[in-house]
């Protein structure tokens, strides 16, 4: 089943200031309210269609999902995208899209259970292949649920679409793009580092090395989404970013382990104004090769190390 929707992108959700989720007018992050998406599914009429995404495990998509949502798999996602030239290979990623029923028209919005990490994996890899609208729930699926927001296992029948792959290359960044970029002066863009603390300070390791990319200023994803999934206000986001030196409109290189992280960083920055790449394969590509150079001096000063023979206590972050 494909929904559709009609009518203006402006609601407010009670106890919340009016967010606009009018088409943006720089960038590619859109912000949908638990409202809005309510009534676009209560309302459905012939005008847009709508194509609701579930990123949470399929366990959880199957015990209740939002009514006319289709699952995907961020873990599958993540896995090819880590495959040589998977990110630029058009086949691959047709082949995955044309299940999921997608069209030119379709408006899409994005859900989890995982403060943003797993849907904004989603929306940046759909912007990355020429989807030209998606949205971000603003609020995790748990949320929605203790709204007494509306809910169904009914699976919905999608008929595939053939969806013609136009990669934006401008949203993603290599590891020879962020070299040249260290060569500049002044720098084109500023490197904001997704990942833990522990991570950018060389003192939990993913991969072959350790530490982090020179100039690099670190901003943890977390910044900016709360425990419920919701980001903070565009006010806030503006002043996380100046907070490490990011001026209004400049130009943001995010990255992290392999993209989900510093995906919710591009969704934020360009919340407010900024354009982004994501360096998507980010710390698994930079800190597995050999000639790539690191810092790695402790920050903050009182980080313990975590010691690499154990497992960490919980999975590991995208």
């Amino acid at each position: 089943m494909v929904l559709a929707v009609g009518g203006g992108w402006t609601a407010r959700v009670e106890g919340q200031p009016a967010k606009d989720v009018v088409e943006p007018k720089s960038g590619l992050a859109r912000l949908m309210s638990f409202e809005q998406l309510a009534n676009l599914i209560e309302k459905s009429d012939a005008m847009t269609p709508l194509r609701i995404l579930d990123a949470r495990p399929r366990e959880q998509y199957d015990q209740g999902h939002l009514p006319g949502a289709v699952w995907v798999d961020p873990k599958a996602v993540e896995e090819m995208s880590q495959k040589p030239g998977a990110l630029t290979n058009r086949e691959v990623w047709e082949n995955w899209l044309a299940p999921l029923g997608i069209s030119p028209e379709t408006l899409v919005v994005v859900v989890d259970d995982h403060r943003q990490l797993d849907a904004a994996r989603i929306w940046w890899l759909l912007t990355y292949l020429g989807v030209g609208r998606v949205a971000l729930l603003d609020g995790n699926h748990t949320l929605w649920v203790e709204r007494g927001l509306p809910v169904t296992r009914d699976v919905p029948q999608v008929e595939p679409w053939p969806f013609k792959v136009r990669f934006r290359k401008e949203r993603l960044a290599d590891r020879e793009q962020v070299r040249r970029l260290l060569d500049g002066e002044p720098r084109e863009a500023m490197i904001l580092d997704a990942r833990s603390a522990q991570e950018f300070a060389g003192k939990t390791i993913r991969s072959k090395r350790g530490g982090h990319i020179p100039g690099a200023c670190h901003l943890e994803w977390s910044n900016f989404v709360d425990q419920s999934g919701r980001f903070l206000s565009r006010d806030d986001i503006r002043t996380k970013l100046a907070s490490v030196g990011l001026k209004p409109g400049s130009k943001v290189v995010s990255h992290c382990q392999s993209g989900g992280r510093a995906a919710v960083v591009a969704f934020a920055a360009e919340l407010v104004g900024h354009p982004t790449q994501n360096y998507y394969l980010g710390w698994s590509d930079w800190g597995n090769a050999q000639d790539t150079p690191i810092d790695s001096e402790t920050y903050p000063p009182d980080l313990d190390p975590q010691p690499l023979s154990q497992p960490p206590t919980k999975p590991p972050t995208p």
